[in-house]
Formats: structure tokens, C-alpha cells, sequence
């Protein structure tokens, strides 16, 4: 194959191009190499050195890391299995690879787990990521629609303990922690006297009424949610309360963000660093569940859907949700000049690392 100009000007972008290639196209050309987006999906690219070796990259996927450890992550059940077996806490989690397995009388395992794990509960599919086909559910009836769904796009459903905390995510480059943020879901903000349905109508309205999130999630998915919960959506939230539109704290799901890079204890950064050795990545956004104790500036306590191990640490409990092997970055780029110069860090130093090793 012919090589192309090293640096040569990349096609026009529009929203709907991945931010890593946004990031890495405004990179290659002082780095000299080449970058081609697949016009199709828009969003595979390929990357193109001076010497004329190639790779490619999807999304925040930038192949630096091994396949089997990048497979791995994605499994949420396999992975929690050896972070465990390594001593790191991790959520207690019960696999649904059937409704037959569920429906009826539920079997021996899921009652068992039931009788553990009051309700409510939290059910998501094994392999997605972004928060699709997360939800809290709080009976029965609830879970088996919500494992219903989500096994529709997994082989296997999984269902949590929901537990109120802050979501973090810390992502890690060779050992090192290199930022850290809290992703906080959209929420209506109750006044003790509006019902969840007046909320609603005045959030997609003015979305200045949603609370701190920046966007809000498909208004149809939010109403069906909610009114699966207890009280529907006649339910009146008591004032100051947060009733979350979405049930992940993900950027991908309308989640916003607060800078927590310097912010973070030591050892919650050393639990992310160990998790993603562990996993045998390179690249990793580690998802935490944190209870720092003292409220941060802007947070909004995220009602995120894990368990606290009883082994975990009692003065700060902390607890390692999933690992991300191609975190995207644009959430916490968005923040601000310094944010974004250090993603553009990031990935100038993976885009070296990568034109020296092959």
C-alpha cells in the first residue's frame, strides 16, 4: 500500500466523530503521522507512522493494551472474579444467563442472593458499557423485565446490590494515576410538593431544572424508569431530594463532571492502579465507588448501585465497580483548558509509546 503524507490535513469533523480521533487528528501532524477515519461508522481509524507501520484505534481503544486483558474488562462478571481473587473489593454480583433461570419461582441461588441483598436492586447486562441497560428496580416483577432487557443485548444479566455513593473514575496509564473524576447522573431535584411527572415536564422544558447534569437522557427511557419505581410517577419527592434520570453515573448517560485529580486520598488512587495491573492493562479507566467521608465542592451524592464489602476499609470505604479498557476522555476534557491539555497528554504519550514498540 502506497504511503500517504505523513501529517496530511484529516477530513472535515462533526459531532458525530469519536473525541479520540478529534484529539489525535489535531496531534498527528507536528507527531508526522498520518490519520484516517473509516467514513462509514466513523468510528475506527487508522493511524499511519513515518516509517510507514500502522494500527488502528476505536473510540478511546488505542491499542496499547493486550487483547485478553481488553476482552477481560469487558467482562464485568470474569474480571470482578480475579480483582477479588487478588484481594481487591469488588461488588457482590448473581448472573442471569436465562429468564428461565429466574422466572416462576426463582431458583435456590437467586433467593438466596434476594435474602442478602434487600431491595432495591440494580440489573445491567455483562458486557456493555456507557450505562446501557442499567436500572434499579425494586421487586420482583421489576428485575425480571429489567433482566429481560438486558439480556437482549447480553448473553448474561447481572444483578447488584444498590447502594449510595460517589462514582469515580481514575484513569491509569503504566502504573500511574493520571486523572480522576466523579461523574454525577442527572437528577429532578424535588420541592416536597411537585410529583415526579411534573418534574419531568419541567426538566425536558428547561433543562436548567434537571439539577447539575449538562444533558439529559431520552425523556421516554427516563419516564419509563421512574415509573416502574415505587410511587410512579405520582410519587412527590420530599425537598432537596435527587431522584436520578438515569440509573449509571456515565457521561454517555447525560452524567456530569468534577475534576477530582487532586483531590483523591492516596489510597483510593492505589486500589485504581492495583485493579488495572491486575487486569493486565496498560490503558484503564477504574470505576470506584468512594465514601470520602467530607463532601467535595459541587458533588451531588450519586445513588450508584454497588455494595461495600465487609472486608473493604472502614475509615474511607472504597470499592472497585468495573475497569474500562478504552476510557473516553471527553467528559472530563470538556472541563476546561488544563483538563484538555492533559487528555492531549495522554494520548500524545500513548501515540510515542505506540510508534516506538511495533
Amino acid at each position: 500500500m502506497a504511503s500517504r503524507e505523513a501529517g496530511a490535513t484529516p477530513q472535515p469533523l462533526g459531532d458525530d466523530v469519536p473525541f479520540a480521533y478529534q484529539v489525535i487528528a489535531h496531534l498527528a501532524p507536528r507527531l508526522g503521522i498520518a490519520v484516517e477515519l473509516e467514513p462509514w461508522g466513523r468510528e475506527v481509524a487508522r493511524l499511519e507512522f513515518p516509517d510507514g507501520r500502522m494500527a488502528y484505534f476505536r473510540h478511546g481503544n488505542l491499542d496499547i493494551n493486550r487483547s485478553g486483558s481488553a476482552d477481560l474488562a469487558r467482562d464485568k462478571y470474569a474480571c470482578a472474579h480475579f480483582l477479588a481473587d487478588a484481594g481487591l473489593p469488588v461488588p457482590s454480583s448473581f448472573p442471569i444467563r436465562a429468564l428461565d433461570e429466574v422466572k416462576g419461582e426463582p431458583n435456590e441461588q437467586l433467593t438466596g442472593f434476594l435474602a442478602q441483598h434487600p431491595w432495591p436492586l440494580v440489573v445491567k447486562p455483562n458486557s456493555r458499557y456507557g450505562g446501557q441497560g442499567v436500572e434499579k428496580v425494586d421487586n420482583l416483577p421489576a428485575l425480571l423485565h429489567a433482566a429481560e432487557r438486558a439480556l437482549r443485548m447480553d448473553k448474561i444479566a447481572l444483578v447488584q446490590p444498590f447502594v449510595r455513593g460517589q462514582d469515580v473514575r481514575v484513569v491509569v496509564l503504566d502504573g500511574s494515576p493520571i486523572a480522576a473524576y466523579s461523574r454525577i447522573p442527572p437528577a429532578l431535584v424535588g420541592d416536597g410538593r411537585r410529583s415526579i411527572q411534573f418534574l419531568l415536564d419541567d426538566a425536558y422544558v428547561d433543562g436548567d431544572h434537571a439539577g447539575p447534569a449538562k444533558r439529559l437522557p431520552d425523556l421516554g427511557e427516563a419516564t419509563a424508569r421512574l415509573a416502574r419505581r415505587a410511587g410512579g410517577l405520582h410519587r412527590v419527592p420530599r425537598s432537596g431530594e435527587h431522584v436520578p434520570l438515569a440509573d449509571a453515573a456515565n457521561v454517555a448517560t447525560g452524567a456530569d463532571v468534577v475534576d477530582l485529580s487532586r483531590a483523591l486520598p492516596a489510597d483510593v488512587l492505589a486500589m485504581a492502579v492495583s485493579a488495572a495491573q491486575t487486569a493486565g492493562l496498560r490503558l484503564a479507566g477504574v470505576d470506584l465507588l468512594v465514601d470520602l467521608g467530607t463532601e467535595h465542592a459541587g458533588f451531588v451524592p450519586s445513588q450508584a448501585h454497588r455494595e461495600l464489602t465487609h472486608d473493604g476499609p472502614r475509615d474511607r470505604q472504597c470499592i472497585v465497580l468495573e475497569i474500562n479498557s478504552a476510557p473516553e476522555l471527553d467528559g472530563f476534557a470538556s472541563l476546561g483548558e488544563h483538563q484538555h491539555a492533559l487528555v492531549e497528554r495522554l494520548y500524545e504519550s500513548i501515540l510515542l509509546e505506540i510508534a516506538t514498540s511495533r
